[in-house]
């Protein structure tokens, strides 16, 4: 799971920065004209497609393989399922005009960057837009995923979510329940003291990732959910860190701390090893992206676990944050485009589209009734259709950093939730 939480983390999360190599200048846009199904007026797809995609998720793409490919017999699919940093890969190939036809590629960015993001990459004509019946469906709150200059260049994929990952066997054997408030967050906390373990295995020695997700979390309650829009305001002035819900988090972070929330040397403990605890039942749950439960399972296939919202007040209604994960976009100089063009269209029918949110353990980004999801994504699966999601935070690098580092001086008593709201404003550079 190394790769997934680290990609997605580094386009949403920012857990961890993906250097990427600058791109040499942007690609010659593919002519439109183009049908609903992206192939070329009155024609059929045809040929051979070439894609990359990553080895770790296989699963995901083969089934759409196939379906294309039994839909098209005229077309054949060809992916390279690579392993290691993939996303420098396809930006290599990028610069040496050697990509394939389809491409993997992060959601949304920053349209000055030089990422493998689908906004940038648009931006410099490196992809082709794409017609597509579902585009009308996505979300508002992700069309900035997918979309540039509200056109459509991207299939979604799926959303996974970043929120408590609990032991749910674990829970029902010391008689314990999921909270739902902040209050039963504190009480489960001191349950579980009483029974020999701690609530959260939170990694809040890992200053490059760990200290954030609980952030993270609860601002989807205290901030986003209520608010999308709330990071753009802080580059006009009208929205600060300081006495926000940020800072609320902060405080209730401390709260947390001094309850025994995180164990004995959680400010020492890695996300690696806070995730093992969870797996080897010192913990009843973490806080931390999806996908990390895929390796929780590994170590320990015989419990069930529930993925859920994290409270962050008393009111009983939360909202969860989430990001999307790995997109599929078609190359500006693709040698097949139309063909390519009507895969990446085809991967977002509702009955593709579900075969590729199970690949990841992960939930339709357009809501697909269809989809049945795993029981511990079902929590989060009615959340994202009842439009309780929201976005994760987009945070600067020095923001970033000052964040995880920041509480760690704070939960150390070094640090006060205000002042650490206010490093993070000094931080920020509009």
């Amino acid at each position: 799971m190394k790769i997934l939480t680290r990609a997605l983390a580094a386009g949403a999360v920012a857990a961890v920065t993906i250097g990427l190599a600058a791109c040499s200048g942007p690609a010659t846009p593919e002519p439109s004209g183009s049908t609903s199904t992206g192939t070329s007026a009155g024609s059929q797809p045809s040929g051979t497609v070439t894609g990359i995609f990553d080895i770790q998720y296989k699963k995901a793409l083969e089934p759409i393989v196939a379906d294309f490919e039994a839909k098209y017999p005229g077309v054949k699919v060809e992916i390279n399922y690579q392993g290691g940093d993939v996303g420098s890969v396809i930006q290599t190939q990028l610069q040496a005009n050697t990509a394939p036809d389809v491409l993997l590629a992060f959601p949304g960015g920053d349209v000055n960057s030089n990422s493998l993001n689908v906004v940038p990459l648009a931006a410099q004509g490196r992809i082709v837009e794409l017609t597509a019946d579902w585009q009308k469906d996505i979300p508002d709150l992700w069309k900035s995923a997918v979309e540039y200059q509200d056109k459509l260049y991207a299939f979604p994929g799926a959303v996974q979510p970043l929120a408590a990952i609990y032991n749910q066997t674990l829970l029902d054997e010391y008689s314990l329940k999921v909270p739902t408030t902040m209050d039963e967050v504190i009480q489960l906390c001191s349950d579980a003291k009483a029974k020999g373990v701690y609530a959260y295995a939170q990694g809040l020695g890992d200053t490059s990732a760990g200290p954030q997700m609980l952030s993270f979390a609860q601002t989807a309650t205290l901030v986003y959910g209520t608010n999308p829009t709330w990071d753009q305001g802080l580059a006009t002035g009208a929205n600060s860190y300081v006495g926000s819900g940020w800072q609320q988090q902060f405080e209730l972070y401390n709260q947390m701390f001094k309850a025994g929330c995180f164990g004995e040397g959680a400010l020492g403990r890695s996300r690696t090893q806070g995730q093992e605890s969870v797996a080897q039942r010192k913990a009843l749950g973490v806080v931390d992206v999806g996908a990390v439960l895929a390796g929780i399972k590994a170590a320990n296939a015989k419990d069930s676990f529930v993925i859920t919202s994290m409270p962050a007040d008393n009111t009983g209604t939360t909202f969860i944050s989430s990001l999307p994960i790995y997109t599929l976009t078609v190359n500006a100089k693709a040698k097949n485009a139309d063909a390519a063009k009507a895969f990446v269209v085809f991967a977002g029918e509702q009955e593709e589209s579900a075969k590729y949110a199970e690949g990841f353990n992960a939930v339709p980004l357009i809501p697909n009734p269809g989809f049945t999801p795993s029981a511990e994504l079902k929590g989060f699966a009615d959340l994202v259709q009842a439009n309780k999601t929201a976005q994760l935070a987009s945070l600067q690098p020095e923001v970033q950093t000052t964040l995880n580092t920041g509480v760690q001086s704070m939960l150390l008593g070094k640090e006060t939730p205000e002042g650490l709201a206010k490093k993070m404003q000094d931080a920020y550079s509009k």
